[in-house]
């Protein structure tokens, strides 16, 4: 599937998207994120995500906003357009899987795009919140 997802790649990489996928279940909450934390949780080095991030931005997929705790960071969240781009993704990646089983009946294949939708947008909510909850656990000093 990830050869397949390479292969026929949209107008996002996967770490596009899945910064993007990040940011849409952080926009749920209302809670904007600061790009350390997003490096931090996406398991990439600071510099690597502020390169991502300038793109995203200039693409109009991400917003920065000044952070009012701390005047030297900023605070990310999804645009309009960054959340349009989250569901194109999506449905292109689902249109990938039910290209794939073309000879299947009509509604088996209405199911599996249902429900690959539905086990796509649990396992991205799950994920949120396991790193929800471990950036709030206080790290232990030494």
């Amino acid at each position: 599937m990830g050869r397949l997802l390479t292969e026929f790649q949209g107008d996002l990489s996967r770490p596009d998207f899945s910064v993007l996928v990040h940011l849409s279940h952080q926009g749920d909450g209302g809670e904007p994120v600061r790009s350390r934390d997003l490096a931090r949780s996406e398991g990439l080095d600071p510099s690597t995500m502020s390169r991502r991030l300038t793109s995203l931005v200039d693409r109009g997929l991400v917003a920065r906003e000044p952070d009012p705790a701390d005047g030297r960071a900023s605070l990310l969240c999804l645009t309009d357009e960054g959340r349009e781009a989250v569901r194109q993704e999506r449905a292109r990646r689902v249109a990938l899987v039910t290209d794939a089983l073309e000879g299947w009946d009509d509604d088996d294949s209405r199911d599996l795009a249902r429900l690959l939708g539905q086990l796509t947008d649990s396992l991205e909510t799950r994920r949120s919140e396991r790193l929800r909850r471990h950036h709030r656990i206080p790290r232990r000093t030494p």
